[in-house]
């Protein structure tokens, strides 16, 4: 295990890529569902409200994620790659992901008004471009793409995949409503 995460840290490094990745089709339903579990004791903590769509989502995407490189490898006929390609991809999304909780938590306890909040923002931006830009990495590699177009094929499928995980959530999870100050709530 302990190999397995160094691997996958490697690739979050640049250091190694898909090919370095063992062909090992049950891994990568050991690692989605990992990924699965880490989402969910996430939403937990953080903010369990509409947990059900949130997780719907986030298999969704998950789902539509696997079937995109899936799609795209065998078009390349390249399908044969497809388990260690998507091994890379969720085991840096592992580590990525464990990056992120402590950013996360400190967010949530945060005022918006922190000055700290604005560094958290820009510590979660820096997680997210360095996210697509290991995935630009390993599409680039597996499919045997030029560096701009698994750069634009790596930000295709993370806007796409956002938008699935959120198609799941009822209309007004997505509004941004912010609730009145005290002051302003009672009826007069």
């Amino acid at each position: 295990m302990k190999s397995l995460l160094n691997l996958f840290w490697h690739i979050c490094l640049f250091r190694k890529g898909p090919q370095d990745v063992p062909h090992a089709p049950p891994l990568v339903g050991l690692l989605l569902v990992a990924l699965l579990v880490l989402s969910a004791l996430m939403l937990l903590a953080l903010e369990p409200s509409y947990l059900v769509a949130k997780m719907a989502g986030s298999a969704a995407a998950l789902f539509a994620w696997c079937a995109a490189v899936y799609g795209i490898l065998s078009f390349k006929q390249q399908s044969s790659r497809f388990a260690q390609t998507m091994t890379a991809c969720l085991g840096s999304d592992l580590i990525i992901s464990m990056l992120s909780i402590p950013v996360q938590v400190i967010g949530v306890r945060l005022s918006a008004e922190s000055g700290l909040s604005s560094l958290l923002w820009f510590a979660m931006l820096t997680l997210i471009i360095w996210d697509i830009l290991i995935k630009a990495r390993i599409y680039s590699s597996a499919m045997e793409l030029g560096r701009l177009q698994g750069n634009f094929l790596a930000i295709a499928l993370w806007i796409s995949l956002f938008i699935i995980s959120l198609s799941f959530l009822p209309a007004q999870a997505l509004q941004q409503e912010q609730p009145l100050p005290p002051e302003h709530t009672s009826t007069p």
